[in-house]
């Protein structure tokens, strides 16, 4: 990992003038702020019964306080190491003493600023990314000392090397084909590479008492993370918007506090269940989102129309890597040698994922799984299949989705979009005719 000496040595990005850069940052920071506070302000004002405990997960929505944290840490000599993708095995980056940050965009005009880099055909995470970056809007970027890239598609393999512009980079390539009797190996031997590569940036040895305890720390969060998402498969005491938020917050929070304030968010959650506190009416139309990662704060447009919409849903579940399957399948270590650790972390990173740029010999069915068991178990009566445009790995997969629920007689909607808020009125018509459509089926 050898990090870039000038900017003359760029591949891909030139320096902006400063003048523009500050112009340009101060605008999209000042739009950042402005959607925070909006966002939760709404969240907010359309949830009865809104847990207390949800104060701790807006507070840290700003990005503010774990940015003076970083800061702090960092002045003591901590490594702080970005990623990507949930591919990246950040029990490595917990036992090296360093800190992992999950640094994709949600920043919709950044996304323009990438496009001097990128064609704007290229999927808009990724030109929103880079334009973050150009411009040091996002914290995380600004304060990560490496990042780790898995090169799941196209994109995130360009954006690993339009990265490696600012600072080192560790690419991760994936096996395609999960069911080959090759790829767990291969695999496990990209996360022994990207150990040796923490262990060379941070100075620290990545030992079998502290991989353990890495571990061990995200199991508790795992537990806790899939104890809330329990929580929603019953009348709902939880809006999906919350859920959500509090999964996102994961992204960048330290992972023991996360837990500790979500297992307290739940045990009020529970509470309510008992006294019947529910944020909206039981009959509500029960929502589940599919599609193409969404991040706060900008790309919240459509959990905010799907709960605010008239008639309205509620958000029960989703299929997104920055959301349900963040956490939910954990690290299984039957005994707690080196071997079996690597084994269980190449395992749980690998095979338990239901990520589209898979294919296997029945054509990637755990993600079929994952949904039909998604649609049953929290009695989802309706899929919004999301996907913006550039997107290709989700898009392409939504006919064999579609297909599959038609079966359940599940209705599923393709809603396409792009990084904006301009075509929130026209979504917005699209989304309220399919909750009319879901309330007119559950009345009948």
């Amino acid at each position: 990992m050898k990090e870039p000496k000038n900017t003359q040595e760029r591949k891909y990005v030139a320096e902006l003038p400063q003048k523009e850069l500050e112009d340009l940052r101060n605008s999209a920071k000042a739009v950042s702020d402005r959607v925070i506070t909006e966002n939760i302000e709404r969240m907010k004002k359309t949830s009865a019964n809104r847990p207390e405990a949800m104060k701790y997960f807006d507070d840290f929505a700003t990005f503010a306080l774990r940015e003076t944290e970083l800061k702090d840490a960092k002045a003591k000599g901590r490594k702080v190491i970005g990623y990507f993708c949930m591919f990246a095995p950040i029990e490595l980056i917990i036992a090296a003493d360093a800190i992992p940050v999950r640094v994709n965009s949600g920043w919709y005009d950044t996304s323009k600023i990438g496009d001097r880099i990128v064609p704007v055909e290229v999927c808009p995470v990724i030109r929103s990314t880079i334009g973050a970056k150009m411009i040091g809007l996002s914290p995380f970027l600004e304060l990560s000392d490496a990042l780790i890239s898995v090169l799941t598609c196209d994109g995130m393999t360009k954006l690993s090397e339009v990265m490696s512009d600012y600072m080192p980079v560790i690419a991760m390539p994936l096996p395609r084909v999960k069911d080959s009797p090759h790829s767990l190996e291969f695999w496990r031997e990209e996360i022994t590479s990207v150990k040796k590569q923490i262990e060379e940036l941070t100075g620290n040895k990545i030992t079998t008492k502290k991989l353990r305890t890495a571990i061990e720390l995200v199991q508790k969060a795992t537990k806790a993370f899939r104890r809330l998402q329990d929580l929603r498969k019953g009348a709902p005491v939880i809006m999906g918007r919350d859920a959500m938020l509090v999964n996102q917050v994961f992204l960048w929070d330290d992972v023991a506090r996360w837990t500790e304030k979500t297992e307290a968010l739940c045990d009020e959650l529970e509470q309510h269940v008992k006294e019947k506190k529910w944020v909206c009416p039981p009959d509500t139309p029960r929502v589940m989102v599919t599609g193409t990662p969404m991040f706060w704060p900008d790309n919240w447009k459509l959990p905010s129309l799907v709960e605010e919409a008239s008639p309205r849903g509620v958000i029960v579940a989703d299929e997104l890597c920055s959301g349900e399957r963040l956490l939910y399948d954990p690290v299984g270590v039957d005994e707690w040698t080196s071997d079996d650790m690597y084994r269980a972390m190449s395992e749980r990173y690998l095979m338990a994922s239901t990520c589209p740029c898979f294919t296997s010999k029945d054509g990637n069915e755990d993600r079929i799984n994952w949904l039909l068991n998604k649609v049953k178990e929290w009695n989802v009566q309706g899929v919004i299949y999301y996907v913006v445009r550039g997107c290709m790995l989700y898009a392409m997969e939504y006919t064999r989705v579609k297909r599959v629920l038609d079966k359940l007689n599940i209705p599923t909607y393709y809603l396409d979009t792009e990084y904006t808020r301009e075509d929130v009125g026209q979504m917005k018509t699209r989304v309220e005719a399919f909750l009319e459509m879901l309330s007119a089926r559950v009345d009948i």
